[in-house]
């Protein structure tokens, strides 16, 4: 593959990856304006914030279908100026309802952006070169994610966040063009066959115990992080840590730096622990069992500094953004033609955890009384403990499926001899 033809593939993909992030972590920077301008209380945010979640979790199988049957450079085109329209109808926003909408509508640019470039990048890339170039994805979102705190909190000094949404919808449409003008085109393996053979094909992936062996656990290491980088990390360091809103939004920027230097990571981080005999898919477990341990701190709200409570932030983005890592360890398992079908079910579940977090996040709060400032730091604490018992649920649910997987591998060998 040459150099150039690995640019074309790659940076269309990652630069709309970029723009759309920054929907990913606008809205802990904004919450306060939400609130204010929209006159909503924790759990009608919550709500309307995990539209976005909901929306992409429907969308998914659809979306992977249409990959693996359409052009993807097309479809995801089509999906950008769709995220477009979302960020215009938040803009103009006046209650609940239309904020909810244009989340959802966000959402599904945001979600096909991981899809689309992962079955991109599976089709035309080696599969050893997948774990490198699917991290450089994750560190274009990354600085995405970046875009969206310091910058936005700079930009709304001088702008307000229905503005920037309108800026940033513009963005979309011109890298919607650039990824059709820009990106090769590579037909589909699966032209022939109808939308309900292709739905019938995702027997294959749902079927298969390597695939649930690792959803659960992407569902909640990935939902916990997106659930508290899109909207309740901001309070939660406001309320608990006493944070400014400026210390808040350098904070976001760390969490996001932290993400997009895991990116860059990945792929050396995937060959050094296959030296020590991980696979990809053990090393995304391990990173998922480091993640725990560094919640039980946040649970238990230790902030005896400022430095502190960003190291653990810092870590909390890195450990996490390194379990995407799942989408390039899976993709050998399973046939080309059904890779974007994959990638959906995979975002699918951790975008389902998102949504059940992030509501579930808000409720608890409304449970407790508020306070001038914000929330309750007991209501923090109690939803915090309930990520974490999801969590520590999921890791428990690997180790036992793992031993499953492998008494079946020991039993298929033991027939054949």
């Amino acid at each position: 593959m040459s150099s150039i033809l690995a640019v074309r593939v790659f940076v269309p993909f990652a630069i709309g990856y970029l723009c759309v992030s920054i929907f990913r972590s606008i809205n802990a920077v904004i919450a306060s304006d939400l609130v204010r301008d929209l006159d909503l209380s924790a759990s009608e945010l919550g709500f309307a914030i995990s539209a976005f979640f909901l929306s992409a979790t429907i969308f998914q199988l659809p979306t992977g279908v249409l990959l693996d049957r359409y052009d993807p450079r097309r479809v995801y085109a089509a999906l950008l100026c769709v995220c477009a329209l979302g960020a215009v109808i938040i803009a103009y926003a006046e209650n609940v309802q239309l904020l909810a909408l244009g989340r959802a509508l966000v959402a599904i640019g945001v979600a096909s952006s991981a899809v689309a470039s992962y079955k991109v990048y599976a089709t035309w890339f080696p599969q050893e070169r997948l774990p490198l170039v699917n991290g450089l994805s994750l560190a274009a979102g990354g600085l995405g994610l970046m875009l969206g705190t310091v910058p936005v909190e700079a930009a709304l000094e001088i702008v307000s966040w229905r503005t920037i949404h309108l800026f940033v919808g513009g963005v979309l449409v011109a890298v919607a063009m650039l990824v059709l003008l820009v990106a090769p085109e590579r037909k589909s393996e699966t032209v022939g066959l109808t939308v309900v053979d292709q739905i019938k094909g995702l027997n294959v992936i749902l079927r298969s115990m390597v695939f649930w062996r690792a959803a659960p656990l992407m569902m909640a290491v990935v939902g916990i992080f997106a659930c508290m980088t899109q909207l309740w990390v901001g309070p939660w360091v406001r309320d608990v840590a006493g944070l400014s809103a400026q210390q808040a939004a350098n904070l976001l920027l760390v969490l996001a730096a932290a993400m997009t230097l895991a990116g860059l990571l990945t792929g050396a981080l995937t060959k050094l622990a296959k030296r020590f005999g991980f696979d990809a898919m053990q090393f995304a477990a391990t990173t998922a069992g480091l993640f725990a341990i560094l919640l039980v701190p946040i649970f238990l709200q230790w902030t005896p500094s400022t430095l502190i409570v960003f190291c653990f932030w810092a870590l909390f983005g890195f450990l996490a953004s390194l379990n995407f890592v799942t989408y390039a360890a899976l993709a050998p398992h399973f046939a080309p033609q059904v890779i974007g079908r994959l990638n959906a079910c995979l975002t699918l579940a951790w975008m389902l955890g998102a949504f059940l977090f992030q509501s579930l996040y808000g409720v608890v709060l409304d449970r407790f009384p508020t306070t001038g400032a914000g929330y309750s730091i007991v209501g923090h604490q109690y939803a915090m403990g309930i990520l974490l018992v999801f969590l520590l649920l999921a890791i428990g649910w690997f180790i036992f499926s793992s031993r499953l997987i492998q008494q079946g591998s020991q039993m298929e060998c033991e027939k054949m001899l």
